[in-house]
């Protein structure tokens, strides 16, 4: 309990010493939770990212607490990634068979799932901006710590969490209600077999009934997710797997199969086992959905890589263990300082192959200063042109941002997504910021709009009032 607390207090400490602003889907998520909360407001799922459940239920509470929202889901994702990191640390402890060695693997872990992913796709990025995917390596890990406790019913709530999450989940959460169902007596009551249904029925009910409710669209988060290609190119196949194997450091990679074979060989070790065939079905279910048409990003791997990365420490402990005993055959009093001298020169290993992933997460903290300046900036844009009814003074009246911007600006004019556009396909308002990774490039103006008026200027942002000289009436068109 006391490093939960720790946890929390470190998070919300934060969010005044880190650059704290959410990403483009977070806000998504921050504009939809205030939807259901106003009374003002329709709630509608669509004109954004694809809709998540789990971020939901946050960010419906926090949309009662008005301008805090923001502030509050990115200190709560930023305490499912500290919680990430803490049991990762004591997974791998635990796996690794305690002690000094223990401790070390499981720092090195800890370290690893900090330097996990790729740029935009890494973990830390992730953990600055408030995605879901800090909390998802959170749930991953723990529930594997509750199982390994025999707390099935927490392990299974959290794997329930995960699907809310994350849709890989569902064959794990699946064959895990069968086994508690079919084994395991705690869960032989009608209470707990009423757990075990409502764990399964939540995932369809919260995936497909609030975008079926509001668009007529059940399967819009999955139509999102498929409309959009990854990058992959010509060779499927051969991308996604790149992108698996690239998602944890290499060593974590090498040091986990290491630990599964050497564990498996000296004592048959299950768990170990099992943790590695959970990371080839996990990987087996992302290639398999990425082969069906949905765009693989290195996200997905986050669960296998967190996993992987655990069994790293555990392979380094191990190797470091096998050295010390073949020391011990020639004399007793080396078997320790032999161990401690391999477990230091595998983690010397690392050093080179981390590198670039610290520059990465270097890079990731500069970049979320400048994307919290260019949404300061953009408020005050909103603010010049007379905020809300200035810039959208009829039902009918459109805008228009960067890309990226459009779930911020949605939510700085407190209006539904589907009032932002990422194009300017009418006359209206356009902020024009500048090309950059935060906010995407500006929106693509239609050719028609050749009359533009530039009526606010705020940073680096231009608010520019876009008509067309054929239409008589601008009556509605904003920005005067």
């Amino acid at each position: 309990m006391i490093a939960v607390l720790v946890c929390v207090a470190a998070a919300a400490l934060s969010a005044a010493i880190l650059p704290t602003v959410p990403s483009y889907d977070p806000w998504s998520w921050i504009v939809w939770g205030r939807e259901v909360t106003d009374p003002h407001m329709s709630f509608i799922v669509n004109g954004g990212p694809s809709w998540k459940p789990l971020p939901m239920i946050f960010t419906t509470i926090y949309g009662l607490l008005g301008g805090a929202a923001p502030t509050l889901w990115v200190i709560t994702a930023r305490i499912g990634g500290l919680l990430a990191l803490w049991g990762t640390w004591k997974l791998t402890h635990r796996l690794a068979g305690g002690g000094w060695l223990g401790h070390f693997a499981g720092l090195l872990a800890a370290v690893g799932i900090l330097l996990t992913g790729r740029h935009d796709q890494a973990w830390y990025y992730y953990f600055l901006h408030g995605t879901s995917e800090a909390i998802l390596v959170g749930v991953t890990v723990w529930t594997v710590d509750r199982i390994l406790d025999g707390k099935h019913g927490q392990a299974y709530l959290l794997m329930v969490a995960g699907g809310l999450i994350r849709p890989e989940w569902w064959p794990f959460l699946g064959l895990y209600a069968i086994w508690l169902w079919l084994r395991h007596p705690g869960f032989r009551s009608p209470g707990m077999r009423v757990l075990l249904v409502a764990g399964l029925a939540v995932q369809p009910i919260g995936w497909f009934v609030p975008p079926w409710i509001t668009t007529g669209q059940p399967f819009l988060a999955a139509t999102h997710a498929a409309d959009y290609n990854g990058h992959l190119g010509s060779n499927v196949l051969r991308s996604i797997l790149t992108r698996g194997i690239r998602d944890q450091l290499l060593p974590a990679l090498i040091l986990g199969v290491a630990a599964v074979v050497i564990t498996w060989v000296r004592e048959r070790n299950r768990v170990i086992l099992a943790l590695g065939a959970f990371v080839v079905g996990w990987w087996v279910v992302v290639v398999g959905e990425t082969l069906d048409g949905y765009p693989g990003l290195e996200r997905f791997f986050l669960p296998a890589a967190a996993l992987t990365t655990v069994l790293g420490g555990v392979g380094l402990a191990e190797l470091a263990r096998l050295a010390g005993r073949l020391a011990g055959r020639w004399a007793g009093s080396l078997r320790r300082p032999i161990m401690a001298v391999t477990a230091l020169i595998l983690a010397a290993a690392c050093i080179p192959f981390s590198t670039t992933q610290i520059s990465v997460a270097r890079t990731d903290e500069r970049t979320a200063a400048q994307g919290a300046h260019l949404l300061d900036s953009l408020s005050r844009a909103v603010a010049a042109v007379g905020g809300k009814h200035g810039v959208l003074p009829c039902p009918s009246s459109f805008t228009a941002v960067n890309h990226s911007a459009q779930t911020a600006l949605a939510w700085k004019l407190g209006v539904t997504l589907q009032r932002v556009g990422t194009s300017m396909r009418a006359p209206g308002v356009d902020f024009i910021g500048p090309h950059a990774a935060q906010i995407g490039g500006p929106a693509h103006v239609d050719p028609r709009l050749t009359h533009a008026e530039t009526v606010a200027t705020a940073g680096p942002w231009r608010v520019v009032r876009l008509t067309d000289p054929r239409l008589g009436s601008t009556t509605c068109v904003g920005g005067r």
